[in-house]
């Protein structure tokens, strides 16, 4: 795959509450998951009073698991539900009927995404550039003046090529380590190999990349997290989550993306609908339709801690377009 070039610059940026599924290392294949709401807030624990639908029946029925200040919701049961699935180019859809008619399901598209950087990119990099990547931003920008402290270009580790970016580990609770990029608009996808010195998908909220209505700061708008808790990787909006698909509000329910690996994920989000879906490795592990709609005006990566534990984080091969770019071969 080609690369844009980028030479140095940078900022920071932020995230929140999740954990990742469907540990496949390398790119192939592709399976539908449904989507799911999480069970919410910066624990772990189950048994509270907080409200977990399931997916499979009416949503107004709820069982008490999760943290008691957050909200777990799964609506792949009510037959007024609408799923999209984001295989293509997401401006291009077609609807088929599911057998009850007052359920549709709509596929975005049936593009042929091939993993190397589309010309609409607003952002893509391969980092191996002479310094941090042109056109992202080091966040929190009040911690501008540590960004090379806090990461750097990598030649000992990488995807492809000869560099990665390693965001290097900070302390063991609140550590916002991220590059903050232009999103093409409220709709768009992005596509990054990740890799990590710990499993992806710890029992407590820690959050690797989002989609924000801000400049990329913290509590500056409205972040879509992808996040870990409950030993999976999901979606956190304000500690509104949303599970993989299958997976309850408790560990060993949920896929973990193992250590030390290379993932190729991928996202797909759209604000004007409230959609979020999220690949690793190929397979689609979430699917949100109909969520809170935002306006997004930034995306950005690297690591938001709040529990921790410490870790290296690795990005390689990031880009951010219009369409779906893939994970190549």
């Amino acid at each position: 795959m080609t690369f844009h070039r980028e030479t140095a610059r940078f900022t920071l940026v932020g995230i929140s509450c999740l954990a990742l599924a469907a540990a496949v290392a390398g790119c192939t294949g592709s399976s539908d998951g449904s989507d799911t709401g999480g069970a919410g807030g910066s624990g772990a624990g189950t048994g509270g009073a907080s409200s977990v639908s399931s997916g499979t029946g009416n949503p107004s029925t709820t069982s008490g698991t999760g943290n008691p200040s957050a909200t777990t919701t799964s609506g792949t049961g009510n037959p007024s539900t609408t799923t999209t699935s984001g295989t293509g180019d997401p401006s291009t859809t077609t609807t088929t009927s599911t057998g009850d008619p007052s359920t549709t399901t709509a596929t975005t598209g049936a593009g042929t995404p091939t993993g190397a950087c589309p010309p609409s990119a607003t952002f893509c990099s391969d980092f191996e550039g002479a310094g941090l990547p042109e056109g992202a931003t080091y966040r929190p920008s009040y911690q501008a003046a540590e960004a090379l402290n806090n990461m750097e270009i990598d030649a000992s580790t990488f995807h492809a090529g000869a560099h990665s970016l390693h965001v290097k580990p900070g302390g063991s609770g609140y550590d916002w380590r991220m590059l903050s990029v232009p999103a093409p608009g409220p709709k768009f996808w992005a596509r990054l190999y990740v890799r990590s010195s710990v499993d992806i998908g710890q029992a407590e909220h820690n959050a690797f990349f989002q989609a924000m209505t801000g400049n990329g700061d913290p509590n500056e708008g409205h972040n879509v997290e992808v996040a870990e808790q409950f030993c999976q990787v999901l979606l956190n909006l304000h500690d509104a989550l949303v599970l993989q698909e299958g997976a309850t509000a408790m560990c060993g329910s949920g896929t973990k993306l193992p250590a030390n690996t290379w993932h190729c994920m991928e996202a797909y989000f759209d604000g004007t609908q409230g959609d979020v879906q999220v690949y690793a490795n190929g397979t689609k592990i979430i699917d949100k339709t109909g969520w809170d709609k935002l306006d997004f005006k930034t995306f950005s990566f690297g690591y938001l801690g709040f529990h921790g534990p410490a870790r290296s984080m690795w990005y390689d091969d990031v880009a951010v377009a219009p369409e779906r770019i893939g994970c190549g071969s």
